[in-house]
């Protein structure tokens, strides 16, 4: 019988040599890279923390005056005419020719306004700008951390697929010289029909089992060079062997790097701030607003070339206290709209915390239970592996049996399979944990 790989060996060699003339080699840390440039959800994330950015701005502007300018040209025709006046009493009789004449107008102004105090709603404005745009960073951070677990997610599932068709392959391999072995024996009458027939069967499920794993490659394959942007028909290579550890062994250990790198904690975080400044500011309208107002205005007019009035300019400056006692209760429902907004990102704070205490201990618990589904699982892959080792030499000897050997062939390919998984579920494990930190590799 030909030597078998185990199914470490094959996953190193999938890692080291292409499975397809001219793939593309493709490690998981480039995939998330390329799937961050790629993914939309990641540009708007961008696009909402510049909107927050540009809001904080102007929070900002309501401390800067306002300014405004007004300009006009005017140009009048008057044609020619005639008065006439007439008195008989005092003998007047009297014509008068007007002629045509142009009247041109041009007029500038300049105003500004300064509110000196609103009732703390500019302050209030300010703040919750600042935790608006804390809230859209940490949704980047969220985002992206999210995109690379799907990536990883993706990579990790090609990864499990072309071990499970290198494993599958190599049961072929071994099934197809099982069965000519065992039409050797027959023809000599070693064994029976029967003990051949079986054998054919095992290689008949061995390839049914080949072109399943083949095809969960290929979609696998799409699926990954799709989150990454790329073609998705173009082949990808392999070119890591998911040698990951978590970042935190323990829950308090987890709960400690998640009160600064968890995303969604700062995103609730940020949003009960927000809505707790926009509460205690609810109430601004009930104080007065002081203002300054300055204006410069200027115009000319030239009907004559040596009218002595044709020019004229004024400015005013001057303190505006603005008080509205009673506004119809318009205050009052924001006040209430205000603290239901605040009590409402309160509790989702308190929520986001017990979820995300949930959420790591579960992660914790997956990694560990994949810790030892790994270690069982190799353990199963070696006794597996020693088993039909031994069934072939009896079957060589002649003190063993054809369908002990195919039982111990597909104990090897059922534990290299769940190795396999073990080695992948772990792999995902870590990276949820690192999804949950808000980590972006």
């Amino acid at each position: 019988m030909a030597f078998r790989f185990s199914t470490i060996t094959l996953l190193l060699l999938l890692s080291a040599v292409p499975a397809v003339l001219g793939a593309t080699p493709l490690g998981a840390d480039e995939a998330v890279e390329l799937a961050l440039a790629a993914d939309r959800r990641v540009s708007e994330a961008e696009s909402s923390y510049e909107a927050a950015e540009a809001a904080t701005l102007a929070a900002w502007g309501t401390y800067m005056p306002l300014l405004g300018l007004t300009g006009g040209y005017s140009r009048n025709w008057t044609g020619p005419s005639t008065m006439y006046f007439s008195d008989e009493d005092l003998g007047l009789d009297y014509e008068l020719q007007v002629p045509e004449s142009v009247d041109n107008r041009l007029s500038l102004g300049a105003n500004a306004t300064l509110y000196l105090f609103r009732g703390g709603e500019d302050y209030g404005g300010i703040a919750a700008a600042e935790h608006a745009r804390a809230a859209a960073a940490a949704n980047m951070d969220a985002v992206g951390a999210q995109v690379a677990y799907d990536a990883r997610s993706a990579y990790v599932n090609l990864y499990r697929a072309e071990a499970l068709l290198a494993s599958a392959e190599r049961s072929l391999d071994s099934a197809e010289e099982q069965l000519r072995f065992s039409r050797a024996l027959a023809e000599v009458g070693s064994i029976s029909d029967a003990d051949a027939l079986k054998a054919r069967a095992a290689a008949d499920a061995a390839a049914l089992r080949v072109i399943e794993a083949r095809n969960a490659a290929r979609v696998a394959a799409a699926n990954l060079a799709f989150i990454c942007g790329l073609e998705v028909s173009a082949e990808i290579e392999i070119a890591d062997t998911l040698e990951v550890s978590p970042r935190a062994g323990s829950l308090e250990e987890a709960l400690e790097l998640a009160r600064t790198g968890s995303p969604d904690l700062r995103m609730a975080e940020e949003g009960a701030a927000e809505a707790a400044v926009r509460a205690e500011t609810a109430s601004s309208n009930y104080w007065p607003q002081l203002a300054l107002r300055g204006a410069y205005s200027w115009s000319e007019d030239t009907p004559l070339p040596e009218d002595p009035f044709d020019e004229s300019y004024n400015y005013s400056l001057g303190a505006y206290l603005t008080w509205t006692p009673f506004d119809n209760f318009a205050t009052e429902a924001r006040r209430a709209t205000a603290r239901l907004g605040d009590l409402r990102a309160r509790l989702t704070r308190r929520d986001a915390e017990r979820q995300l205490e949930l959420q790591l201990r579960l992660a914790l618990l997956e990694i560990e239970a994949g810790r030892e589904r790994v270690g069982v699982a190799g353990t199963s892959y070696e006794r597996a592996s020693s088993d039909l080792g031994l069934a072939q030499r009896k079957l060589d000897l002649g003190s063993g049996t054809v369908l002990a050997a195919l039982e111990a062939e597909a104990n090897l390919s059922a534990a290299e399979t769940a190795l396999a998984d073990a080695r992948a579920d772990y792999a995902l494990a870590c990276y949820n944990l690192d999804r949950l930190l808000g980590v972006v590799p």
